[in-house]
């Protein structure tokens, strides 16, 4: 688990394996002051690129036809500090409560 905050938000990203600068796929948390928690999905556009063509082979989403996720963040570039700018721009526009999946 990684965990990157500025007193603001933080967030904690599932990482696998990958080094925290090249991660392309990765399940967030992210924690804001009110309490508030929120589930993301970060994929780059290379990593999608692959899952749709892995399911091309195993028939999954019409064999790769389409993809989707409800708490989908997509980022141009691999890396943690990408998907942690990409949140914070979410949160201080208000449209991760459209993008992003509140937590009970």
């Amino acid at each position: 688990m990684y965990e990157i905050s500025d007193g603001f938000l933080t967030l904690q990203v599932e990482l696998g394996e990958d080094l925290p600068e090249a991660i392309e796929n990765a399940d967030g948390w992210v924690s804001l002051p009110t309490g508030e928690r929120w589930s993301a999905t970060f994929l780059t556009y290379r990593e999608m690129g692959r899952i749709m063509e892995r399911w091309a082979g195993t028939g999954e989403c019409l064999a790769g036809t389409y993809f989707t996720c409800p708490d989908l963040v997509v980022t141009r570039r691999p890396g943690v500090h990408e998907m942690f700018a990409a949140v914070r721009d979410l949160v201080s526009s208000g449209d991760h409560e459209m993008s992003l999946r509140r937590l009970e």
